[in-house]
């Protein structure tokens, strides 16, 4: 969070007369820091002339400063008073023409916020060129006339749109810590074409403006090194050329020396001063051969006196900005792209891992398993030790005879396969005139044949149980992923927009520090506003929201929590997200199928913040409190799943594996769930076991089902997804099974329910649930053969 504290201006009388709207022509007339330097650099760029006539970067100025907290009259005034000081006449047709041009078309156009810096400019190049072209109408429309009108016009937009990023700097609502090449470059043009209006000004012989310009070239190139002296010293020999056209050359002077003074300036202020006079001296010499220096002596002498004489400190203070700014900006983005990388990298390794413990759990999870020999070598073997281990003829059947033994044991597992047991009557006549204990034989097969099958079912379920831990670690390593992805995707700032947002609350009496402004994935603009608390009041919410919505050109609301207050601080964070374009209205009405027993039926709706909608209805197995536990942790685990992110078909697919893991009893239950897309009316459906879903359009009934079984019987289920269209109006009606059985005690059945839904003329979502659920009871003679509940949800255009 940026830390400048912003100062609140108290609301003048006039002010609240005429301010209603932005920017009122009396507003911010309190006398600040901030409103001199604009005073002082309007007046100087007023003064600033190209070809001995042309004025345009006082009128730019005036335009770039439009969306500024100073007062416009202040600014318009400062540029006409330095147009007439610095000999302006006709010129000053253009600037009062310009100034209510630019003011009108503004106000007509103050609605239009996408891309400013780029509107404002084209409204001052077309209130530029109106004056300019009707004076040269009256001077007979000469060519000249209207190419330096054109001339001035396109200098006006290119103006505009360069100082447009140097006036937040000045008006100090940018924190300068952090400044971009573009702010830099635009504050250092706006310092440079200023000081061009102090030409024709001496001062014991000495040029003014050439002397502060060295001085600017000798401090930032001190402070920034010789890159941004040679860029700062091409911008300075540009200006001083233009203000006093003498030779090309001194451009190229200028940035030398700028260049060559950064090379010397680890020797200090002394060592800086002296390389600028050195490359001075040395480009002189290899230009003209003479000793007639281009920059003036007696204007680096009195400017290398006042470098050295200023405290590092104040320099530290004042240019700093420049010579660690990009670099500040830089370390961030590359430190904030780093973590961003290590998250993604992290969570990736993360993902990975699950969906190789996904694999494995699934290569082992045999689901079914098979009688193999192993297994039947087994069951003889328990057998034989049972009951012929202590046998006389032990012997003679294992050893002599064993292929004749094994014989009669394979006949015996095939009637065990077909009947699940076996008798004295399956065992063929001659094993039984041989074998001495064949009644306890029949028995010992019989029990360990039924231990043998129980073992089977363990093994099966254990298999069944990794088969599901599988499908759990394969979900959570698709959430992961989709975490990383999400994480990974640049975020779109909107710096225009925030520093606009926060000059407009300003001057809307509204003491904020900072905002953020930025696009999330789906498009949506989403707004964190940090302001001066109101004790828990909440009277600044609505006016912030009509502010940020008229600012940012979108309907912005305040998020679903509120605003939230540090108390250590007194600082709130107001965050406001995009409003949705439709909106749901809900009713709800069920009973039980026994009187004064808990339904067996649970439901929700709940919106999940990220621009949809849920309505979930799930009917447990049976009735009573044990259907109601089971329909209830249904939904308890769809509204966790659904809040943290889960995509529908794995939320599903998760609460299906919990169920069959939950216990050795049943535990099933339906799921019917629809998601609507509350930015563009898209429903989806999902329905595993559940009754149909009807949606009442205005001249018609759609009905909604898929043929599946209930969560919690199957280890595998394949989610059936039906998308429709929502329109304004339309109503979402979900039922239980207990609705639809009622209803088919009649000829007719579920037909009965839709011409039911058809003839309901109520708008009323509850009261539409209430008349449906008062006609099933009615059907089944108010005795219901189910649990019945019935959810209504109405989908209406904000």
């Amino acid at each position: 969070m940026k830390t400048q504290i912003i100062p609140y201006q108290k609301t003048g009388v006039l002010e609240r007369m005429y301010g209603k709207t932005r920017g009122g022509i009396l507003s911010g007339l309190t006398i600040s820091k901030n409103n001199i330097i604009f005073f002082l650099i309007s007046i100087l760029l007023g003064r600033v002339s190209l070809f001995g006539g042309l004025m345009p970067f006082g009128l730019a100025f005036y335009a770039a400063s439009i969306t500024s907290n100073v007062n416009r009259l202040i600014t318009a005034a400062a540029v006409v008073i330095g147009m007439a000081t610095g000999g302006a006449r006709a010129e000053l047709y253009t600037a009062f023409t310009f100034i209510a041009l630019f003011t009108l078309f503004t106000k007509l156009l103050k609605n239009i916020n996408e891309k400013e810096d780029l509107k404002y400019s084209a409204i001052g190049l077309v209130s530029a060129a109106v004056p300019q072209i009707i004076m040269a109408g009256f001077q007979g429309f000469l060519m000249y006339d209207v190419l330096i009108a054109l001339f001035q016009s396109v200098l006006v937009f290119s103006m505009t749109y360069i100082f447009r990023r140097g006036v937040p700097l000045i008006e100090g609502i940018k924190n300068k810590s952090v400044l971009t090449n573009e702010e830099m470059i635009s504050a250092a043009m706006i310092a440079a074409i200023s000081l061009s209006g102090l030409g024709g000004i001496d001062v014991f012989g000495a040029s003014l403006l050439n002397v502060l310009s060295i001085l600017a070239v000798l401090l930032l190139t001190f402070k920034a090194g010789p890159g941004v002296g040679a860029a700062v010293g091409v911008i300075v020999g540009l200006v001083v050329n233009l203000s006093n056209p003498v030779t090309p050359m001194v451009i190229g002077s200028y940035a030398f020396c700028g260049l060559m003074a950064g090379l010397f300036r680890n020797l200090g202020k002394t060592g800086t001063a002296v390389g600028f006079i050195l490359a001075n001296a040395v480009l002189t010499l290899y230009i003209n051969g003479s000793t007639e220096v281009i920059v003036h002596i007696k204007d680096i002498i009195p400017a290398a006196i006042m470098f050295v004489v200023i405290p590092k400190k104040i320099i530290e203070d004042v240019f700093g900005t420049f010579a660690i700014g990009a670099e500040v900006s830089n370390d961030k983005v590359s430190y904030s792209e780093r973590i961003k990388e290590l998250t993604v990298e992290r969570l990736s390794n993360f993902a990975r891992a699950f969906q190789e413990l996904s694999k494995t759990f699934s290569e082992i999870s045999q689901t079914k398993m098979v009688t193999n020999k192993q297994d039947i070598s087994s069951l003889f073997d328990r057998v034989a030790d049972k009951v012929c281990k202590d046998c006389s003829l032990c012997l003679h059947c294992w050893d002599r005879n064993f292929y004749n033994t094994y014989q009669v044991m394979f006949k015996i597992v095939e009637n065990l396969e077909k009947k699940g047991w076996i008798d004295e009557s399956d065992i063929p006549e001659y094993f039984m005139e041989r074998c001495e204990r064949i009644g306890e034989f029949v028995r010992q097969v019989n029990n360990v044949y039924e231990l043998f099958k129980v073992d089977m079912v363990w093994k099966n379920r254990i298999g069944e149980s990794r088969g599901l831990i599988s499908q759990q670690l394969d979900g959570l390593s698709k959430v992961i992923s989709s975490l990383a992805v999400e994480i990974e995707s640049e975020i779109k700032f909107k710096a225009d927009m925030e520093d606009a947002l926060l000059s407009e609350l300003r001057n809307k009496g509204i003491k904020a520090y900072d905002v953020v402004v930025f696009e999330n994935k789906w498009g949506k603009y989403e707004v964190s506003i940090f302001h001066r608390g109101c004790a828990g009041a909440n009277k600044c919410l609505d006016h912030i929201e009509e502010v940020a919505s008229t600012v940012l050109g979108r309907q912005m609301i305040r998020d679903r929590n509120e605003c939230i207050h540090n108390h250590r601080t007194g600082i709130c964070n107001l965050k406001l997200v995009e409003e949705e374009i439709f909106n749901i209205t809900t009713g709800m009405a069920r009973s039980s199928k026994y009187e004064n027993q808990v339904s067996g039926d649970n439901y929700s709706f709940m919106n999940t913040g990220a621009g949809k909608y849920i309505l979930a209805l799930s009917d447990g197995m049976g009735t009573g409190q044990a259907a109601s536990s089971q329909s209830k942790a249904v939904i308890s685990l769809l509204e966790h799943f659904m809040e943290t992110g889960f995509d529908q078909d794995t939320a599903i697919k998760f609460i299906n594996s919990i169920l069959v893991l939950k216990s050795d009893d049943d535990s099933f239950a339906t799921i019917d769930l629809s998601a609507i897309d509350l930015y563009n009316g898209k429903i989806e459906f999902v329905k595993i076991g559940a009754a149909p879903t009807f949606i009442k359009r205005q001249n018609k009934v759609e009905v909604v089902k898929t043929v599946s079984l209930p969560a919690g019987i199957l280890s595998n289920i394949d989610t059936e997804l039906v998308c429709k269209n929502a329109d304004n109006g339309d109503f979402i009606i979900m039922v239980t099974d207990g609705i639809i059985d009622s209803f088919k005690l009649e000829e007719g059945g579920e037909q009965n329910l839709i011409k039911f839904i058809e003839d309901i003329d109520t708008i009323n979502p509850q009261g539409i649930a209430d008349l449906i659920l008062a006609e099933a009871y009615s059907k089944c003679k108010d005795k219901p053969v189910d649990d019945m509940t019935v959810l209504v949800a109405k989908v209406w255009k904000r």
